[in-house]
């Protein structure tokens, strides 16, 4: 009611305004009139939520070789908020909005508590610091640069191979083969700016197309999707779930498995969902791009307008998070509760987090291949909370190969643009590397379960599982779609958040993995996180999708 006040408001103030439909009203019938404002979010829900209008004008757009497709800024139409760029790419505009996480006002608060969530746009409120006074933060997605950006464009579909010119970038296509990181399937090195078959090369590919025959331009506004990004998406996934009350504007709606479907079952299906099925592409069990059927059920928002590929079939690179970690051999560990390990010069604090590897000893084997939150006991100790007391036999370091990894990680800053990453790790732009990291990111304390193995699940009973903080590191955490706590995870998971996995790891040079792949069952999902790769991997079932802002 509250969008429709403000159109009719226009129209009586302004009788002769442009409509973003490039009609005005004199003489033009109402079916010509977009039904909601430029970049509005929408309401959770709704026809048309979770996409929008780009607020640039179609010249503008053209100067970054976009246009519009047909209907786009119509919310009933299958193309609203989808664009197209010269070289063939179908994209999607995700206007900038504001969330609430677990508060009393929410509408959703009464079923999900402190999991509620609420979405607001841009008419919502005069100003972030408004938005913020009302317990609304905004995304972290729409900060780039160093400025809040009106919106992202974000592709579609998952990345395939296409001719652009006398070359072959990547793009983003319905029915495309999607690209891997490797030589078996579908390979990013047959772009032409990508030469290898790594993580890395996710970074390369998206500016080749805005370049010239596939080669990449210096200048380009593309680059691989955030981690802020595809949590946004996330995000909006769950905010219009919550909202829905049946399929008729979010296809994916059911009573349990309130999500968005995928290619997840190893046999072209969805796990939750066998009625929606997708075309291979002819290796093992991966779809082609966009194939899924009911296709508005693979979308993040329900509709045929949203964005797809989210739920596995390909996992996604994501960057603007890395780590920074090293292996240290464990020089001794105490038989005493808690334990205490003496790493020289360790350099962590209490409340930070280890990783413990490699061990082999009978008993004392119980501390490997888990995470923990240490106290500080000296420059070159720490305990953990490990009960070492009633061993017999002492941890022997001149013959067990046991480590602890220290890793601290980081994130990109505000004031950094993602598209000026590079794929290295030693120059001052690289999103690997010591150098890089402290030019572009700042450090940040992303919250383990401490004691627990790697493989975990997103949501533990009704404990919240995001942080509904509007700023600061729990702020930035949950706009990684990283959990509040370590309670906020667990070995079975909820149906709330799909039971995606969340896999805890310190890895020097990390390369986020996000939403999982064609065979990850319910594992797979929006929420998926995955934290145990690192930028030289090379997999047949990993690719990425490109986004970028306008200024």
């Amino acid at each position: 009611m509250k969008k429709l006040i403000i159109i009719i408001g226009i129209m009586l103030i302004l009788p002769g305004l442009c409509f973003a439909g490039g009609s005005t009203l004199t003489g033009v019938s109402f079916t010509s009139i977009p039904p909601t404002p430029l970049n509005d979010i929408g309401d959770p829900g709704f026809e048309g939520f979770g996409v929008g209008i780009c607020p640039k004008t179609n010249v503008t757009l053209a100067t970054y070789q976009i246009s519009p497709l047909n209907r786009h800024d119509f919310t009933w139409h299958d193309n609203h908020g989808n664009y197209i760029t010269d070289s063939g790419s179908v994209i999607v505009w995700v206007p900038k909005f504001y969330y609430r996480i677990g508060h009393v006002d929410n509408p959703t608060y009464a079923l999900h508590g402190l999991n509620s969530i609420d979405i607001k746009g841009i008419y919502d409120f005069e100003d972030t610091g408004a938005a913020n006074a009302a317990g609304y933060a905004l995304h972290r997605a729409f900060i780039d640069g160093g400025v809040e950006k009106d919106g992202f464009f974000r592709d579609k579909y998952t990345d395939s191979s296409m001719t652009w010119g006398a070359g072959t970038v990547a793009g983003s296509v319905k029915n495309g083969n999607p690209i891997s990181t490797h030589a078996d399937h579908n390979p990013v090195a047959g772009l032409t700016a990508c030469s290898d078959n790594k993580y890395y090369e996710a970074v390369n590919a998206p500016k080749a197309r805005d370049g010239v025959d596939g080669a990449v331009n210096a200048s380009s506004i593309w680059f691989c999707s955030s981690i802020f990004i595809e949590d946004a998406l996330a995000k909006l996934s769950l905010a219009h779930g919550q909202a829905a009350v049946s399929t008729a504007n979010c296809a994916w709606y059911h009573a349990t498995y309130n999500y968005p479907k995928g290619n997840n079952n190893d046999a072209l299906k969805d796990t939750d969902d066998t009625t929606t099925v997708f075309t291979s592409d002819g290796y093992s069990n991966c779809g082609k791009t966009g194939s899924g059927a009911t296709f508005a059920k693979t979308t993040h928002n329900g509709q045929n307008c949203g964005i797809a590929d989210l739920n596995g079939n390909m996992y996604r690179i994501a960057i603007g998070m890395t780590c920074v970690a090293t292996s240290p051999a464990i020089e001794a560990m105490s038989q005493t509760n808690p334990c205490e390990i003496t790493i020289t010069g360790h350099g962590k604090v209490t409340g930070d987090y280890i990783q413990v590897d490699s061990i082999t000893q009978a008993d004392w084997v119980g501390a490997k291949d888990k995470l923990w939150q240490i106290t500080k006991t000296g420059d070159d100790t720490f305990t953990i909370g490990f009960d070492a007391s009633g061993f017999g036999t002492p941890y022997d370091a001149g013959t067990d190969p046991g480590t602890v990894t220290l890793g601290s990680f980081y994130v990109a800053k505000e004031a950094t643009a993602m598209k000026d990453f590079t794929s290295g790790n030693s120059l001052a732009t690289d999103h690997w590397g010591a150098t890089g990291v402290t030019a572009m990111m700042q450090e940040i304390t992303v919250p383990m379960k401490s004691g627990a193995a790697y493989a975990l699940r997103f949501g533990n009973g009704n404990t919240q599982v995001f942080s509904e903080a509007t700023s600061g590191d729990d702020w930035l955490c949950a706009c990684m779609g990283m959990p509040i706590s370590g309670d906020s995870i667990s070995t079975t998971g909820t149906n709330l958040f799909g039971k995606d996995y969340f896999y805890q790891y310190i890895r020097d040079q990390l390369c986020v993995r996000w939403g999982g792949c064609w065979s990850n069952g319910s594992n797979a999902g929006v929420w998926y996180r995955h934290l145990n790769y690192y930028r030289t991997f090379s997999d047949n079932y990993v690719g990425f999708a490109a986004a970028c802002y306008l200024d």
